[in-house]
């Protein structure tokens, strides 16, 4: 899911200069392939938002060529609610491409539908400028979105009427012969995916995808909450195989949604220009009665009988009679009826019901999502924490064991699946992939975390390293009192290094600097850098030699913290080394 992503964030410092036509203002988000950052023309100081290409693929060709075929597809891509995209560069300073683009101070429609559903006339309007937007993508070569979701609309000002289409970094051109950005595969969000990117009816991604995903985020708008399309693999498949249910939807919008969210891709709508197109049909104005045709009040009351069925006076007879012993009858029904209310009202009252239990006190959401992550046990080596928590936008953050550096481990999709269940919505989850050797410092901080006490802070200045002499590490740690720390390096071969020695007083923080290296050729590799802070100084850290096994030194650590009884907290930082 794209909920779940492995993550190697390599943060830019404000101020960051690129081939010194921009400037790093601030991070705004971290993707698939890279970060996000606002920044700002240096000659001009116009605002921009500016994409660099994450480290761990400095070095990949087949990520380089795909980052560049983003930057080709949609350079020419001109449309009012699509975002800009400008510049597609490399900066020799930091060693890393770079795609600069407009810059749109708005907040996501997922943010908007969180204060509840829009009206009838604002979702028109969305269906309008996103449906216009998305077909002029659709031109020849088409451009497919392949993740369009309330997340990648942005709203500038709450204006609905200047909503623009963010995050093409996984759409598709269509030319012959070109791939997705992403390679072939699915990518997108699972409640807003269609059944052809997940392999059903030929599996063939057009643009008529993307008329199936609108169609959901268009019904999400009218709600305030999206259709469930989620769930096990085998329940995401079975509920693409028919039309979602639209009870709740509004009857004017629900014809063209029920033609939108068809299975078939070949029963949706032709285009997105005949999306956009698209009215919902006039309301019949209500209809007033024919008074001509009305029966008159005698005549009503009479039932309308002609002269000819009036009755005789023998018919009037016979009823006279048959009408006294209907009388009878009630009259012996009603006495029945006294006798039987009688007996009630003499019944004794009930007696009185307990009074209710008092009202649970439940824990406010916040409380309630941390205590569940804190609890959480995902096996070994695994580890997860919270990293924001607001309302329903949750970012946790992990480390944990996978074959592949650019696979989820399954335990973190497992716990995807526990979150969604708990609490109804799907968390954002982090993933910083881990190597085997590692796995026992990841269960150590995983004991760690539900220690009283709070973790010191630990700041480095970058997550991705080249390994020359000329690139140290550095960074600070702050927020430890008078706590003992000491600091650790725990390389991608699992190998312990203390390197406190490198830290330095700085008023109430250490910094330090010193330059990590990789002996053995190959890709980026992953680093762990641990604080560690105690009451008083751990034996078990004062290593024999210069580096160490992991699960030799954590070991030990825990046992010497199980003898004294001491209170540790832990803080670490993941980077990679590259060669």
């Amino acid at each position: 899911m794209s909920h779940i992503y492995s993550v190697e964030p390599s943060r830019l410092a404000a101020g960051t200069r690129l081939n010194g036509i921009f400037e790093i203002d601030r991070p705004i988000a971290s993707g698939g392939m890279g970060e996000v950052y606002q920044g700002h023309v240096i000659e001009t100081g116009d605002p921009v938002a500016i994409k660099v290409m994450r480290t761990d693929l400095v070095d990949n060709a087949t990520a380089l060529a795909l980052f560049r075929k983003e930057a080709s597809a949609l350079h020419n891509l001109h449309h009012e609610a699509i975002v800009r995209y400008y510049v597609f560069s490399s900066d020799p300073g930091i060693g890393r491409h770079y795609l600069a683009m407009e810059f749109v101070d708005g907040q996501p429609l997922s943010e908007l539908l969180q204060r509840g559903p829009l009206g009838f006339e604002a979702v028109q309007v969305l269906q309008q400028r996103l449906a216009a937007g998305l077909n002029a993508a659709h031109q020849p070569p088409p451009i497919i979105h392949r993740d369009l979701s309330p997340d990648n609309v942005l709203i500038p000002s709450g204006d609905l009427a200047k909503a623009k289409i963010i995050d093409f970094g996984i759409a598709r051109s269509t030319r012959t012969g070109e791939g997705t950005i992403i390679g072939g595969g699915f990518a997108g969000k699972y409640n807003y995916v269609s059944p052809e990117q997940l392999g059903l009816f030929g599996g063939d991604v057009t643009p008529k995808s993307d008329i199936y995903s609108l169609g959901l985020v268009l019904a999400e708008c009218l709600t305030g909450r999206p259709i469930d399309m989620g769930g096990t693999q085998f329940e995401v498949l079975e509920k693409r195989r028919t039309i979602p249910d639209l009870r709740a939807i509004d009857r004017r919008l629900r014809p063209l949604l029920e033609k939108m969210l068809q299975p078939n891709p070949a029963d949706r709508p032709d285009s997105m220009a005949a999306v956009a197109a698209w009215r919902p049909r006039p309301e019949p104005s209500p209809r007033r009665p024919d008074r001509s045709s009305a029966p008159t009040p005698i005549a009503a009351a009479t039932g309308n009988r002609s002269p000819a069925t009036r009755p005789t006076a023998s018919t009037k007879s016979k009823r006279m009679l048959g009408r006294g012993l209907t009388t009878v009858a009630l009259l012996a029904g009603v006495g029945i009826v006294g006798l039987y209310v009688a007996r009630v009202w003499v019944l004794p009252a009930p007696p009185a019901p307990p009074p209710p239990p008092p009202p649970i006190e439940l824990a406010d959401p916040r409380t309630r999502i941390t205590q569940f992550v804190d609890a959480y046990d995902g096996g070994d080596c695994f580890f997860v924490e919270p990293e924001m928590v607001e309302d329903r936008d949750v970012r946790l953050l992990g480390l944990g064991a996978s074959a592949s550096p650019f696979e989820t481990p399954r335990s973190f999709l497992v716990l995807n699946d526990k979150f969604k269940s708990q609490f109804g919505f799907e968390a954002e989850i982090g993933v910083y992939v881990v190597m085997a050797g590692q796995c026992p410092a990841v269960n150590f901080l995983s004991r760690m975390k539900n220690q009283p006490g709070t973790a010191p802070r630990l700041d480095i200045d970058a997550s991705g390293l080249r390994n020359t002499p000329q690139t140290p590490l550095t960074g600070s740690i702050a927020d430890f009192g008078d706590r003992h720390v000491e600091l650790l390096l725990i390389d991608d071969e699992g190998q312990v290094h203390n390197v406190t020695g490198k830290l330095k007083q700085s008023g109430n923080t250490k910094t330090f600097s010193f330059t990590p290296t990789q002996d053995s050729p190959g890709p980026p590799q992953p680093q762990l850098l641990f604080v560690v802070a105690s009451s008083s100084p751990l034996a078990a850290l004062k290593l024999s030699q210069p580096k160490m096994p992991a699960d030799q030194v954590f070991a030990n650590v825990q046992n010497e913290i199980l003898r004294s009884g001491q209170t540790v907290n832990v803080s670490w930082k993941w980077f990679s080394l590259v060669r």
